[in-house]
């Protein structure tokens, strides 16, 4: 089980990444691991107050007995009828639930780039290679999708690496669309629909900055706003670590999808999916369990945290 303890800071061991709350006269310590520690360091000054889920069991930690610290769930500075609010785990769900529930339009969007060889990579840069985009109106309806292979243009041939990750040919590549042709159908389905844009991590935005600076093309991301669900997920189930694509839509799904097969038509569909089924759980339609391992804990949405044995 764990606890819920809040109270003023009372102290900071910095080699030790542990934090002291004075309560009642007693002084209690608590752990933070690195991640988390370096997340809030910049808050953890005099006067602030800690609201935290902690272990309920205590080790010792480098001499010092303290409990660990699963996730921090509030920080504030109580200026007289004014507290300042530095964190708040409550209005950071809250915002997350206002973007679930945007009517916006949604465009679903997952990419794959070629990879570099097994030798000689050091100039090497990845391109996209493939596109899997899924365009939906307000409610859900699927407008358009589509699934192109792009041929590159700096490295033309792709590596073997990329032949057996991904599964594909270098014909298949071939007789794919140039990139100019894929740039044109993301711009017109973003000029047209002004798209939230949802992606699964970072990497895909990154990519199309890159591709467009590469071929010397106007940006398109600008001014686009982009979901990254992965992030939406971290933040609001207060994970530490990164949680695959597929781990995240066998959380939801009632039968697991087989191994991923790096499509990005696959990917982008399997998005949408998680999307939806995390809205629900944003608006408490259902609750799920999330294992999160560098914590050895079990997150549910009820907020509620259970320590493994």
């Amino acid at each position: 089980m764990s606890l819920y303890v809040y109270g003023p800071l009372h102290s900071v061991i910095v080699e030790n990444r542990i934090v002291s709350i004075k309560q009642n006269h007693r002084v209690s310590y608590y752990y933070m691991a690195k991640g988390l520690y370096n997340t809030f360091l910049q808050y953890l000054n005099e006067g602030i107050y800690l609201f935290m889920t902690v272990s309920e069991h205590e080790r010792k930690v480098k001499g010092v007995m303290a409990k660990t610290v699963e996730s921090l769930e509030k920080i504030i500075y109580p200026d007289k009828q004014n507290p300042r609010i530095f964190y708040d785990t409550q209005i950071i769900k809250s915002g997350i639930k206002n973007i679930m529930n945007g009517t916006q339009y949604k465009l679903f969007l997952d990419l794959e780039m070629s990879m570099p060889p097994y030798q000689n990579y050091e100039h090497f840069v990845s391109e996209i290679i493939q596109s899997g985009l899924v365009l939906v109106d307000g409610v859900g309806n699927v407008l358009e999708k589509h699934t192109d292979f792009v041929k590159p243009t700096l490295f033309k041939e792709l590596s073997n690496r990329t032949k057996k990750f991904l599964k594909i040919t270098q014909e298949t590549i071939d007789h794919g669309m140039t990139y100019i042709d894929f740039y044109r159908k993301l711009e017109r389905i973003l000029k047209t629909y002004r798209p939230m844009v949802v992606v699964w991590g970072q990497n895909d935005i990154i990519e199309i900055k890159k591709s467009t600076l590469n071929h010397h093309l106007p940006d398109i991301t600008r001014n686009v706003q982009f979901i990254d669900l992965l992030k939406l997920h971290k933040l609001f189930f207060g994970l530490k670590n990164d949680l695959g694509l597929f781990n995240a839509h066998n959380l939801y799904a009632t039968i697991d999808l087989d191994e991923q097969a790096h499509d990005a038509l696959e990917d982008a569909m399997v998005t949408k999916s998680v999307f939806e089924s995390f809205k629900k759980v944003c608006n408490g339609e259902i609750s799920i369990i999330i294992p999160d391992s560098s914590a050895k804990t079990t997150v549910e949405t009820s907020h509620s945290v259970v320590v493994d044995a």
